[in-house]
């Protein structure tokens, strides 16, 4: 899975990214411009998501 914080939709898309880590799945998501305590950087400083700065980087890992 990949994690892209909609506006409107972050709270879905953190729920199906925190079940994507809970069941083991892998998940990438782009560098982190909130704080670090939320979204998908909470999930790259916890080491739940892959860090994944561009998009050939992205493809590599698919």
């Amino acid at each position: 899975m990949i994690l892209i914080e909609a506006l409107g939709h972050a709270e879905a898309a953190m729920h199906t990214a925190e079940v994507s880590a809970d069941l083991n799945r892998p998940l990438l998501a782009p560098p982190a411009t909130e704080d670090i305590r939320a979204g998908s950087a909470r999930l790259l400083a916890e080491q739940r998501a892959v860090l994944v700065p561009d998009l050939a980087r992205t493809l590599a890992l698919l």
